[in-house]
């Protein structure tokens, strides 16, 4: 079978029982993950713009908007992946440098409000979208990646169609087709990192996937092969010729792409995070303070450099690519959440005395392996001349560096405390831990939205 066909019917027949208990475990911890650093953005400055566009040109009650009321299905959509991408605190791939739930989760939610489905539903139907999201991801790396296309943007596209088109129960000729579409959708430019456009990326893929399931439903045309082909996605998208189709039909439906999800203890890149972690705990164990400190030096995967772009943040979104500001503040804090990533902390003149202390290095393949180059290797060397040195080889929250539940729980309570409060920010944890029963996803939206009457969109 070739691949579109392949993943549109993958994407059309399974089911929830057709999902291993680990993986729907996996899914839910990634959905709670998600639904904390969405909430927390749809208060900030992305959040409030794309609320307000959201407000003004796709208005509607279909489908819940997180931390606010509802809105039409793709509008809901474009929100909701916009807020969970808004501060990249949200989940990565570890092999592959993507975000999955911020633009397949709020598709799968859209698609299931429209066709009046459960959390059994809404599980499903994540579950699908990430898998269409890696393998596509995958099937294109890194000739894709490498020629500057945020894949976050581009393959997630595919992924929330997958998603929608399983909540809305498309057979698979109609899945075929919303992959056609979403393939003439599919866009997101790594030239935006650092910017208010880089978080519209996710909302952008998680909107073109429910507005092309919903065309393909309404019988709306694309071509049911589009993958395929010397002008077809995989060709086009891949300039160094290294698409290989194999990687999306491959052990389709018998391994499960939600076993390779990180989840990030920092709202940084992930590029940033084993370097953090390292230093982190060189500060815990030597009892380091800025002032004994002469220098850090950070060695980082030479694939880093074109992400790595702002060594002198001006603001807090520069700053979540920047290794010199996230290693600062680690430094002054020992730890760094949402509170050092603002616009206040980033240009105190504090913490612009600690940034001048961090050096960078790139080195080609820097710890070999097959994974995505996330390691780092921390050397601080002390105003007394005393040399510490720390070495993370995996992001810390990824599957071969995973954080504890506790760690990862806090976090959600960081940022979802102070959007809804502690008892509804409680209830929605509740409600993701027992999504596949009745009624959980009604609890779910009426503690995840504030229009204050209790009842979900």
């Amino acid at each position: 079978m070739e691949e579109t066909s392949a993943l549109a019917e993958f994407a059309a027949t399974t089911t929830y029982d057709d999902i291993p208990t680990d993986a729907v475990e996996k899914a839910k911890r990634a959905i709670q993950d998600y639904l904390g650093v969405a909430l927390y953005g749809s208060e900030h400055g992305v959040g409030e713009r794309i609320s307000a566009y959201v407000d003004r040109c796709l208005p509607g009650e279909e489908a819940a908007v997180l931390g606010r009321g509802a809105a039409s299905p793709p509008g809901a959509a474009l929100a909701n992946g916009a807020f969970g991408h808004a501060i990249d605190y949200d989940d990565t791939f570890e092999s592959i440098v993507i975000h999955p739930t911020s633009p397949v989760f709020p598709a799968a939610l859209a698609g299931a409000q429209v066709a009046g489905g459960s959390g059994r539903d809404v599980l499903t139907a994540y579950v699908v979208g990430a898998e269409a999201a890696f393998r596509t991801g995958h099937a294109t790396y890194p000739s894709h990646y490498d020629n500057g296309w945020h894949s976050t943007g581009t393959v997630g596209t595919f992924g929330a169609a997958a998603a929608a088109a399983s909540a809305l129960g498309l057979d698979a000729e109609e899945t075929a087709r919303a992959f056609g579409i979403a393939a003439s959708c599919s866009s997101s430019l790594k030239k935006n990192f650092g910017t208010m456009t880089k978080p519209l990326h996710a909302g952008h893929a998680a909107q073109m996937g429910v507005r092309a399931a919903s065309l393909a439903e309404a019988g709306f045309t694309a071509d049911d092969a589009v993958f395929e082909g010397d002008i077809g996605y995989g060709e086009v998208m891949t300039p160094g010729g290294d698409y290989d189709p194999a990687e999306i039909t491959e052990d389709l439906g018998e391994t499960w792409a939600v076993h390779d999800i990180g989840f990030k203890p920092y709202p940084s890149g992930v590029i940033t995070h084993a370097a953090m972690d390292a230093l982190r705990e060189l500060v815990e164990r030597e009892g380091l303070e800025p002032a004994d400190v002469e220098s850090v030096r950070v060695a980082l995967d030479q694939a880093a450099s074109e992400m790595l772009i702002h060594a002198d943040p001006d603001d807090a979104l520069q700053a979540k690519f920047s290794i010199e500001f996230c290693l600062a503040a680690v430094l002054r804090e020992g730890d760094a959440g949402v509170r050092e990533f603002s616009d206040e902390y980033v240009t105190d003149p504090r913490t612009r005395e600690v940034t001048a202390k961090v050096e960078r290095d790139f080195e080609e393949n820097l710890f070999g392996g097959e994974f995505a180059g996330y390691g780092a290797r921390v050397t601080v060397t002390t105003r007394d001349g005393d040399e510490f040195e720390a070495v993370e080889k995996y992001a810390p929250g990824s599957p071969n560096n995973p954080v504890s539940d506790e760690r990862l729980d806090a976090k959600f309570f960081e940022c979802a405390e102070p959007i809804v409060g502690r008892e509804r920010a409680e209830a929605v944890a509740s409600a993701v831990a027992d999504l596949e029963t009745e009624g959980a996803l009604d609890r779910l939206l009426a503690n995840a939205t504030t229009d204050g009457d209790g009842e979900a969109p």
